[in-house]
C-alpha cells in the first residue's frame, strides 16, 4: 500500500507543470506566438515577514559617489530603506500592512538634503543571475512625491539592460501625464555616455491611469531579438534591434535619487516610498545544470498539464479593489500550489508551503513520512 502511494503520488508530480510554464508574446493578435520558460522565481510581498530572510533577494548595500552617478549628490543604497510591510494573516488580501500603510515591500529614499553628501536609498536584486528569455512581472504602487526614480529592471551589465523608470517629477495629475521611461542600455547607449535616446533605443510611453493611487503590474518580455513592455497587460512600447540583450541576467528593483535635474530630480522633500506586492519571473535558464534538469523532468510536452499556461494579469493587482468575494491583489501563483513548482529552484525559504490548504499540506505531509520510511 505505502509503495502504490508513492506512485501515485509520484505519477501526479510528473504531470503537473514539468515540461515548464508558457506564455503568449507579440506585438498584436496576429502575431501571438506561445513561448516556453522552464524556470520560475515568484514572490509575493503581501506576505513576507523579513526580506532579510527571503533567499530569493538580496537588499543591497554599496555607495554611488556623486561623480560615479553623474549628479550633484551620491548615493547610499541601504538595507534600512528596504522593508518588509506585510499583511500578517496570510488569508487576507487587503488592508494596511503591519507597519500602517501600503502593505508590501516598500523601497524608500530618505527625504531632505543630506548633510554628508549621500542620499539614502533603496535597491533590491533576485538571487538568481541565469535569466535569460523570460517574461518578468512587478506589481507596485508608486509615490507622487517629486524627485526620485523608481525601477523595474533587468540587468546584465551596462551594455545589456531592459528598463522601465519612472520619474517622479514628471508625473502631473492635473493634465493626466504619467509617463514611463522604457530604456535598452547597449554598446552604443554606453558610447553615447548612456544616453539611450541617442541611441535609438528609448521611448516614453504615458501610462493610462495613475500609478500612484494604486498597485499595477509592470511587465518586460524578453524574447530573442524582441523586447515588449506593459502595463496592466496593455502593450506599451515594442523594441526590435540588435540593442536587445544575448546574456542572461538577473532583476533589480530600487527607488533612488541622486539630485540629477535631467533625471531623478530630488532629493524629495520627504522619504518617497514604492510599495511592491509581487514578483513574477518565467524565464529560460542560461545554467546547463538547469538545463540538464528540465530534460530529466520533461519527457513528454504532449501529456496535459505538463506545460502550464501563466496567466495574463490585465487589470490592476490592488488589495483595495474588490474582484468578488476576493481582492484584485489575490492573483495565481504556481509556487502555492506544490505540484505545480516540483524541481523548481524556489529559494525563498517559506516556499510554497505558506499558504498551502489542509489538504494540499496534509498529501505533501504524507508523502515526506512514506519517503522517510522508505530510507529508514
Amino acid at each position: 500500500m505505502l509503495l502504490f502511494l508513492i506512485a501515485c503520488l509520484v505519477v501526479a508530480v510528473a504531470a503537473d507543470c514539468e515540461c515548464g510554464y508558457t506564455a503568449k508574446i507579440g506585438t498584436s493578435i496576429s502575431s501571438l506566438s506561445s513561448y516556453l520558460f522552464t524556470d520560475l522565481l515568484e514572490s509575493d510581498f503581501l506576505h513576507i515577514a523579513n526580506i532579510t530572510q527571503d533567499t530569493d533577494w538580496n537588499p543591497q548595500n554599496f555607495t554611488v559617489t556623486a561623480a560615479a552617478g553623474r549628479g550633484p549628490y551620491g548615493m547610499n543604497h541601504t538595507v534600512k530603506n528596504v522593508v518588509a510591510n506585510g499583511i500578517t494573516d496570510i488569508n487576507n488580501w487587503t488592508g494596511p500592512g503591519i507597519l500602517g500603510g501600503d502593505p508590501g515591500l516598500q523601497l524608500t529614499v530618505s527625504g531632505g538634503v543630506p548633510l554628508d553628501g549621500y542620499i539614502d536609498t533603496a535597491e533590491m536584486d533576485s538571487t538568481r543571475t541565469d535569466m535569460l528569455w523570460g517574461s518578468y512581472r512587478a506589481s507596485m504602487k508608486l509615490s507622487p512625491i517629486a524627485g526620485t526614480c523608481s525601477a523595474f529592471f533587468w540587468y546584465f551589465n551596462d551594455s545589456q539592460e531592459i528598463d522601465m523608470e519612472f520619474l517622479s517629477s514628471q508625473f502631473n495629475p492635473q493634465n493626466k501625464s504619467f509617463p514611463v521611461n522604457l530604456v535598452l542600455q547597449s554598446s552604443k547607449s554606453v558610447q553615447a555616455n548612456f544616453n539611450a535616446m541617442a541611441a535609438g533605443t528609448y521611448a516614453i510611453a504615458n501610462l493610462p491611469f495613475n500609478p500612484t493611487t494604486g498597485y499595477h503590474e509592470y511587465r518586460i518580455d524578453f524574447i530573442p531579438g524582441t523586447v515588449i513592455f506593459y502595463a496592466d497587460g496593455q502593450i506599451l512600447a515594442t523594441m526590435d534591434n540588435t540593442a536587445v540583450p544575448t546574456s542572461a541576467g538577473h532583476l533589480i528593483l530600487t527607488n533612488w535619487s541622486n539630485g540629477n535635474n535631467l533625471w531623478s530630480s530630488g532629493p524629495p522633500v520627504q522619504n518617497s516610498t514604492i510599495s511592491i506586492s509581487y514578483v513574477k519571473a518565467y524565464f529560460n535558464s542560461s545554467l546547463s545544470a538547469r538545463q540538464s534538469d528540465w530534460t530529466k523532468r520533461c519527457k513528454n510536452t504532449s501529456v496535459q498539464g505538463s506545460i502550464c499556461q501563466i496567466p495574463d494579469q490585465k487589470s490592476s493587482p490592488d488589495p483595495n479593489i474588490a474582484a468578488g468575494n476576493d481582492t484584485a491583489a489575490n492573483t495565481y501563483f504556481f509556487s502555492d500550489h506544490p505540484m505545480e513548482v516540483v524541481n523548481q529552484t524556489v529559494y525563498k525559504k517559506s516556499g510554497a508551503f505558506v499558504r498551502m490548504d489542509v489538504g494540499t499540506r496534509s498529501a505533501v505531509l504524507l508523502l515526506v513520512v512514506a519517503l522517510v520510511a522508505i530510507l529508514l
